[in-house]
């Protein structure tokens, strides 16, 4: 696709997100920690795909060489996968799109990744600055699911906004305080992106404002508020049930 602004994951950890980069062809060779002797199935398997692929493999004897991750015990070398720019929405192909605004922590960032490749949502904008960074850790995070979502990285969340509504998606934030009772019948067929705030402050009352609708998750008053992943998660999943 020729409207890449640059690319990430280089370096995969994790026999998750291992599989499915060799899954999307990325995978330029393995290293694999041998003190393991690739033992379970499913490393044997991913091994065996390789060969198949002709992935060079590149096996670490002692446990004291090993340069990455201690809980990992193989790694993918990979060609880049392509990152977009905010002008080029019109150009992806979704009717689903996740916005996070200003998310600060990558667990939880690998968890909403997941998420939302469960649940199609499968271009997530992030911005450039002030916000957790898609690393190493975030592929391992979202357990191979990164593979399969884009990534749109944005200068400004109003300018996003902008183009969001040029192309007809309906523009809705999750909002802990809101009243609103959303109709989601009133929402199927219709191009849809959610908009996450960060993990202290939510969204702000600015960006709520430039938002078509902002509606709360109902819940009882035991909980003050949900984690982010998990209030993302119910966000995706609902209109993924109700917005083909």
């Amino acid at each position: 696709m020729g409207i890449l602004v640059s690319g990430i994951g280089a370096l995969v950890e994790g026999i998750n997100a291992v599989s499915a980069a060799i899954d999307t062809d990325r995978v330029k060779s393995l290293i694999v920690l041998n003190y393991q002797n690739s033992k379970s199935t499913r490393f044997k398997n991913i091994l065996s795909i390789a060969e198949e692929k002709k992935i060079e493999i590149k096996y670490v004897k002692s446990k004291q060489d090993w340069k990455f991750h201690q809980r990992h015990s193989i790694v993918a070398v990979c060609n880049e996968k392509d990152t977009f720019k905010e002008s080029d929405i019109g150009k992806l192909q979704t009717n689903k799109i996740l916005v996070l605004d200003h998310l600060q922590d990558t667990n939880n960032l690998g968890a909403i990744i997941r998420s939302a490749a469960a649940f199609e949502f499968n271009i997530i904008c992030i911005p450039k600055k002030r916000s957790v960074q898609i690393n190493e850790k975030t592929f391992s995070f979202s357990s191979g699911a990164l593979e399969y979502v884009d990534i749109v990285f944005y200068n400004s969340i109003f300018s996003l906004i902008k183009q969001l509504k040029k192309y007809d998606f309906w523009t809705i934030g999750l909002d802990m305080q809101s009243d609103t009772k959303l109709n989601l019948d009133e929402l199927i067929g219709q191009k849809i992106s959610l908009f996450v705030g960060s993990e202290e402050k939510g969204l702000s009352t600015e960006v709520q404002k430039k938002l078509d609708l902002s509606y709360s998750i109902e819940m009882n008053d035991k909980v003050e508020s949900l984690n982010a992943s998990v209030s993302a998660a119910i966000g995706m999943y609902r209109f993924f049930k109700k917005v083909p």
